[in-house]
């Protein structure tokens, strides 16, 4: 067993340096399992290079150490073929006529059938093997794997009496391993204290030894496992927990696939409640457990898997239950909100609508209020302008009267020319005005019309006397007697500009409200 940790030790760690002081939890320990598979793809990888070694071999001695390698690198990973490896070193030794290492593959052999749960045949081959021959550098691994032996038997064990007898056998092979050892290993020390119920000196080296190892290293296993049967029996469930975090990391991170420390904590976590952890744990070491083909872990498992499974199962079935209640509130809620984005949707646009009449009446209001403010204000200037005309006026005809002009005066009286030129000056103002409100009502307006009809002023900056009547439209005089006031013409011909122009529009039937628009 001893040859089994140190080589473990050498392939699979770093050197025992840097102190371990962070608790492991269980998020790492997940995050562990789920890199599983590339901890694996690199074990494989140093397990594919020692085989070329091998097969590149010649010398027997080089073949039996590549041979031992492998069987100690497969020995927690594949019993099938740590067997084929132990039997390939038992055909070297043999042939190489070392008594102590046949010895030792009988020993690997053993162990390999007590881990395949063939109890018998592997007690049959430790007792085929002499105490004679049990060297000093042998010692340590034939007490180790009868330990092994004696614990199995007694897990395996229905009688109370036989129960206790090969606990005592174990505790006995344990004083071995550590009496027969200059260096025991610190777990064996440990399990000789606790033996003795010397629980706190147990702790302490093994405290010790953990806080001198890197999460990684493979000793932080054994160390850990150690730590939590200890805690176990005290009934310190959190620190047990600890402990058996940090030894399943261990495992995961150096391809153990036969184990006992993630077993352990899923049983922990299933009397806790967390059964979604416990059987995702418990199912991992069951794959692991079957892949190694480590038949008694697998019988061991036995015995709580169902119970976990069945659990889970009903666990399952309950989230199921909760997950469909939820999406038919989430169906109903989604039906509720499709209903009221419609019914918003439909609001907004009646809003925007409303938006864009107000806009537009606002608009329109805007536009009146400036076509109201600067006719205002000419209106005041003209009415000015007529008063200071008609006052001249008024002096001109007193003049003419006060001088006895009598000729002139019904000459001035008789003439048009006055009325004339207020009414061109009258015109002028208000296209003037006009076309300061609305500077491209021509172009507008001839827009409306065919193209071959269009009416283009004689003068720049003046309307002809059709543009002067719907100019008036535009701006909300829409009544002959009205239009017919302000050009002062008749009825007849105001109703003949109107109709002559509409005929020429491009849309007759709306010709007045697309004027109105522009």
């Amino acid at each position: 067993m001893k040859r089994i940790v140190i080589i473990c030790v050498i392939l699979c760690t770093p050197l025992l340096i840097n102190a371990q002081t962070q608790i492991p939890t269980l998020d790492d320990l997940d995050h562990e399992i789920a890199m599983s598979s590339q901890y694996d793809k690199q074990y494989e990888d140093v397990i594919r290079s020692v085989k070329k070694q091998l097969h590149t071999a010649k010398r027997m001695e080089d073949r039996y150490d590549l041979s031992n390698k492998l069987f100690n690198l497969y020995t927690s990973y594949s019993v099938d073929s740590a067997i084929v490896y132990a039997m390939e070193k038992q055909k070297i030794a043999k042939a190489m006529g070392s008594q102590s290492k046949v010895n030792d593959t009988k020993l690997n052999l053993a162990y390999l059938l007590i881990r395949g749960g063939q109890l018998k045949d592997a007690s049959d081959i430790v007792n085929s093997i002499p105490r004679s021959e049990i060297s000093q550098d042998l010692s340590f691994y034939y007490f180790s794997t009868r330990k092994t032996l004696y614990r199995t038997l007694a897990d395996a064990a229905l009688i109370p009496s036989q129960r206790k007898q090969y606990k005592q056998m174990e505790k006995l092979c344990n004083d071995s391993v550590v009496d027969n050892n200059q260096s025991p290993d610190i777990w064996s020390r440990a399990e000789q204290l606790v033996n003795r119920q010397q629980y706190e000196q147990a702790k302490k080296i093994l405290i010790d030894a953990y806080h001198h190892l890197k999460p990684g290293d493979r000793q932080t296993a054994f160390v850990s496992i150690s730590l939590a049967d200890i805690y176990g029996r005290e009934k310190n469930v959190e620190a047990q927990k600890q402990y058996l975090i940090a030894a399943a990391i261990s495992d995961i991170r150096n391809s153990v696939k036969e184990y006992l420390a993630l077993q352990q904590l899923a049983v922990i976590l299933f009397e806790e409640g967390d059964t979604k952890r416990a059987y995702a744990y418990m199912d991992h070491a069951m794959i692991d457990a079957v892949f190694c083909n480590a038949r008694q872990r697998t019988i061991a498992m036995a015995d709580v898997w169902p119970a976990i499974e069945k659990s889970h199962e009903r666990e399952t079935k309950s989230r199921a239950l909760r997950l469909t209640a939820a999406l038919v509130l989430i169906s109903l809620l989604s039906v509720f909100l499709l209903v009221m984005i419609i019914y918003t949707r439909r609001r907004v646009v009646e809003l925007r609508a409303i938006r864009a009449r107000l806009s537009n009446t606002n608009e329109l209001l805007k536009e009146s209020n400036n076509i109201k403010d600067e006719y205002i204000t000419r209106f005041l200037s003209e009415c000015s302008a007529y008063i200071d005309k008609l006052d001249s006026y008024r002096k001109q005809i007193y003049r003419l009267v006060t001088a006895n002009k009598r000729t002139e005066l019904l000459n001035t009286l008789k003439s048009q020319e006055i009325i004339d030129r207020e009414l061109d000056s009258f015109y002028s103002s208000f296209d003037e005005t006009f076309l300061g409100l609305f500077p491209n009502f021509v172009e507008d307006f001839n827009a409306l019309l065919k193209p071959n009809e269009k009416i283009v002023p004689k003068q720049a900056g003046h309307l002809s006397t059709d543009l002067r009547i719907f100019a008036l439209i535009r701006l909300g005089v829409n009544e002959n007697e009205l239009i017919c006031s302000f050009l002062r013409c008749s009825k007849a011909t105001v109703y003949a500009y109107r109709s002559r122009v509409r005929l020429k529009s491009i849309n007759p039937d709306n010709f007045d409200e697309m004027v109105l628009k522009l």
